[in-house]
Parts: structure tokens; sequence; C-alpha cells
């Protein structure tokens, strides 16, 4: 057990670089169409539906594609109830005689609700995802830690409220986060919508971090290059646009910003491709309004550098947009 731990440990540190681009050699097409055309109704035998995504497929990178594409197309995130698991947790999370009473007999709620109706929370998706896969061969682990968004508190942040997946492909670990992949919840209306993203599918460890905080260090795959939980809740908010153009966030650090005014401040960033200056720009909200806001750009290299001089005192939203796509958002408090 002790060296299989080493091993493991060893593996983490060793390929913290593993990111989707190790497979651009691969076309997906084939794993997606199956996954797509796939239809159950409910997981009553996943190692059918399993065997059904991947028995075609050559490669164990197209099959934990297919399962991970199927996944997020056919299970719900079913948001409430993610809210009333949070609730219960709050409620009792210095009471730890109660939290394990309602962990047990909530966690036999979430997986009924998994198997017969297709919906779940981040558990259920993690979970699925680690089952399907070990069916087939592949190894998968779940991940507890702190998912953070743009209405996330940073006070309520002390404890794990989400999961998501490490797989280990190809003998290096790659990162996924089925449940924020899949699409978005809309509780206040009562229904979800699928509205998949391929940022989360073998993502880039140092983007995918801003968002993800693993109760162990070792599964942020960034091995010396990890940050801690209080410089975590300090980064900017990066968004599903980011994965898509960014292949890294340079600058700015950290999200809130107190600065003087006529004052510029830079923006930095790798891109994956070369971008149109005209499709960048800057929304800064202040309260109820909105302006559009056009930096300096520079692009070379696939470094793109933006520059923006703050004429006006007060406390700003600034969010980056590329190509309609939003990237992240800063707070700027601008003072005389």
């Amino acid at each position: 057990m002790r060296l299989f731990l080493f091993i493991l440990l060893c593996l983490f540190h060793k390929n913290y670089f593993a990111q989707k681009s190790d497979f651009k050699h691969i076309n997906f097409s084939k794993a997606d169409n199956i996954a797509k055309s796939y239809k159950s109704k409910d997981l009553q035998n996943l190692n059918k539906i399993t065997f059904a995504l991947t028995q075609n497929l050559d490669t164990d990178v197209e099959k934990f594609r297919a399962i991970y594409i199927w996944v997020t197309s056919n299970i719900e995130n079913d948001y409430n109830l993610y809210l009333k698991n949070d609730r219960k947790r709050k409620r009792y999370k210095k009471d730890s005689i109660k939290q394990k009473k309602w962990n047990s007999k909530f966690q036999k709620t979430l997986f009924k609700k998994l198997r017969k109706k297709k919906k779940t929370i981040c558990t259920g998706y993690a979970y699925l995802l680690k089952e399907m896969s070990a069916i087939v061969g592949i190894k998968s682990i779940l991940v507890n830690g702190s998912g953070r968004t743009s209405t996330t508190d940073i006070e309520d942040l002390n404890y794990a409220n989400h999961t998501w997946n490490l797989v280990l492909l190809h003998k290096k670990w790659y990162l996924c986060d089925a449940t924020w992949a899949a699409g978005i919840p809309h509780p206040e209306k009562g229904f979800f919508q699928f509205n998949y993203s391929d940022a989360y599918f073998l993502a880039t460890p140092s983007l995918f971090f801003f968002n993800h905080f693993p109760i162990n260090s070792n599964h942020t795959l960034l091995g010396k290059n990890s940050k801690s939980f209080e410089e975590f809740i300090k980064m900017p908010i990066l968004y599903r646009g980011a994965h898509e153009i960014l292949s890294a966030h340079e600058y700015p650090k950290k999200m809130h910003h107190k600065i003087k005014i006529d004052s510029i401040f830079t923006f930095q960033y790798l891109v994956k491709k070369d971008i149109v200056p005209e499709n960048i720009k800057f929304i800064r909200s202040k309260g109820t309004t909105e302006k559009t806001i056009v930096p300096e750009v520079l692009l070379k290299n696939k470094l793109l550098t933006l520059h923006h001089k703050f004429k006006e005192k007060g406390f700003f939203d600034i969010h980056l947009y590329i190509e309609n796509m939003l990237i992240s958002t800063y707070t700027f408090e601008v003072f005389e």
C-alpha cells in the first residue's frame, strides 16, 4: 500500500503539464458521435451502457472521451439538491455526529436519484465517471475540494463544496470536471439547461486551478507551482471562455486591486491562437451601469498584453471578453 501511494505521488509530481493538447493527434468525432447517439432511460445496467459506448473504440483516451461526453449529455445537474445539502452541511459543520448522520442519509438519496432519474450533483457526476472508467480498465479518482465561481461567497470556502476527477491516461494524470461541463442550472425556474463546454475535459492544470482548490495539494497537478488556499481565494475569476482562448493567465495574479486615478493597468495572457484586436473588449460595471472599454492591445508570439487607463474614481468590476466569450473578472477601487 505504501509503495502504491509513493508511485502515485511521483506520478502526480512528474506529470503536472498533462492537458488535452497531449492528444491533438486524436480525432474525437467518432467517440463523440457514439456518445451522443446512445440513449438509456436509467442507469440500472452501467456495464451495458459503458460497453456500448466503448466497444468500438481503440484507445483509452477515446473510451474515456465517449464516457465523459455521454455523462455530460445525459445527466442533469440537480442544483436544488445541491443547495439542500449545502444548507445542511453548514448547519451541522460544528456537530460531527449530526453531520455524519446527514451525509449517510443524503448519500442514499443522491445515488437513488442518479440511478433512476439521471439527476445528481457534483459527487454523482464524479462517481459515475470513476465507475464507468473502471469498467473498461481506466483508473480515475474522485477529488474533493473547493469550487469557486463569480457567485461564490469567499467566507463559505472553508470547507469542501465540490468534487471532480483525475483520470490516468497513458501513464499521465489529467483533470476533468463533468459537472461544470454539462450545462447551466436554473434553480429559480426549476430546470437544467444542457450546454456542453469542452473547457473542463483534460483541462490545463494552471487554468483549472483558478476555480478548483483540492484538499490534497498533489491533485492540482501543479507540483511545486501549487499555491496555498489563501492565494487561491485572491485569484481572478476565470470562466469557460478562458479555457477555449487562453493557454495561460499571466497577469494580474489577484482579483482585487486598488489604484490611483489616471493609472495605467496591464493585463497579460498567453493565447492559443492569433486574436483580432477588434474582438477584445472590457465591460466595466458599476452598480447597474455598464460601459464598453476598448483597451490598448499588443499581441506578439501569442503573448497578449492589454493596457487600460482608469480615468474615473469609484469601485468597478472589469470583465474581459474575447471573441464574445467571457474570459475573466477583476475588481478595481480607483481613488484620487
